[in-house]
């Protein structure tokens, strides 16, 4: 695959990302859950700092972070099925929150049934859910978010177009046409009476895979100091540095001629798999351990910190500005990390000066500050603890 690496010869790029308004709100005042797992109701007024989330296992702390998520990309991180999300007996589930950008209130919610969805921000309906995630960017860290390094290229593209999409307001339309016409050029493949329109799909194509590498280019760019600093306090002495491919082999150049000339000479291989064999949908993030594939080289506690300086810095990476900030759901904090490296962690986290929500068996982890908050969850009941 062809690797494009970024370096201060692309720097023109971040200037312009710089430029370019942000349209989410920092953090979540109050938070109200019905019907969501066991936890039948739940009203959360939540601090802007620490939010720690504590109870034995199953008693239904993670549901929390679930429906933050819902409300934020409007499915679970835990299961793909959404009827499992909503509380047996139930017909819908409802998430609220209050929520600011410092400016601005807003009153966003998403309410959810096993065959549809209703979402609305301050009393109007919205038609999308990416209208929706537009307010509320969340990254979540759990136990399964080691399958970012170990799991399918699907999910380090995901990793970088979540950045591109808070980054760059339009690349969202992009992205969606992108997938319409690769639908398109995938159909001509597949059924010859449509072959003739192959050569218009080729170029639509061509066109759109041309923007969507450019908006993943520019993201990467922010990205990256975010990753090094991330790297630099959570690895010690480990190198940590990605490269993104393109989808297309080494050599192969992204220009519109170039492309062309290469879809005309695979044409006869793609007629015969039905699909398209190279483009943006087949790009990767490659992540290097020491200049090394991470995850054939580094041990599983390295892994985890691998990921979680990853998604910190992808968090980060949209507060460009360093007005606005992602909020940071980690569940099962402490989890396969030494006392060393726990201790290392928690006191990075403070240092990101953004809204964490933290679940944890063990409240003891982290002492709390001034308005930090923590939170007792047992068989499905809320309720807020005194700081200790």
């Amino acid at each position: 695959m062809f690797i494009r690496r970024y370096r201060g010869a692309l720097c023109g790029y971040a200037n312009q990302a710089l430029s370019l308004p942000h349209l989410f709100v920092v953090l979540l005042e109050q938070l109200s859950i019905s019907h969501c797992r066991i936890i039948e109701a739940a009203e959360l007024a939540l601090s802007p700092g620490v939010n720690l989330i504590c109870g034995n296992n199953g008693s239904g702390k993670s549901c929390i972070l679930e429906a933050v998520t819902i409300l934020s990309r409007g499915r679970s991180f835990r299961s793909a099925q959404i009827a499992d999300v909503i509380r047996h007996g139930e017909e819908s589930m409802l998430i609220r929150a209050k929520s600011s950008d410092g400016d601005n209130h807003f009153n966003i919610g998403i309410e959810k049934t096993r065959h549809s969805t209703r979402i609305r921000v301050n009393q109007q309906d919205l038609h999308t859910q990416a209208a929706l995630s537009r307010f509320l960017p969340v990254s979540v860290i759990d136990p399964s978010s080691v399958e970012l390094l170990t799991g399918s290229p699907a999910l380090r593209r995901a990793y970088i177009d979540w950045i591109a999409f808070y980054l760059f307001p339009e690349f969202h339309k992009v992205w969606q046409s992108y997938r319409r016409i690769l639908k398109q050029r995938n159909l001509c493949l597949r059924v010859p009476a449509y072959l003739s329109a192959l050569p218009v799909w080729t170029d639509e194509l061509i066109k759109a895979q041309i923007r969507i590498q450019d908006y993943r280019d520019r993201s990467l760019l922010v990205l990256e100091p975010q990753l090094n600093f991330l790297a630099s306090a959570l690895l010690e002495n480990h190198c940590l540095s990605v490269e993104l491919t393109t989808g297309f082999p080494k050599g192969v150049e992204l220009s519109e001629e170039a492309q062309r000339t290469f879809y005309a000479e695979r044409r006869d291989s793609e007629i015969k798999s039905a699909r398209t064999l190279s483009g943006a949908h087949r790009a990767d993030l490659r992540v290097m351990f020491n200049q090394q594939p991470a995850q054939h080289t580094a041990s599983r506690g390295q892994l985890k910190l691998i990921v979680i300086a990853m998604l910190l810095a992808q968090s980060r990476s949209i507060d460009i500005g360093h007005e606005r900030k992602g909020i940071i759901a980690i569940d099962d904090l402490p989890a396969e990390l030494d006392s060393d490296n726990k201790t290392r962690l928690l006191s990075t986290l403070r240092e990101l000066d953004q809204q964490l929500l933290l679940t944890t068996t063990h409240p003891e982890i982290i002492p709390l500050h001034g308005s930090d908050r923590m939170f007792h969850v047992k068989h499905g009941v809320v309720t807020q603890q005194c700081n200790p």
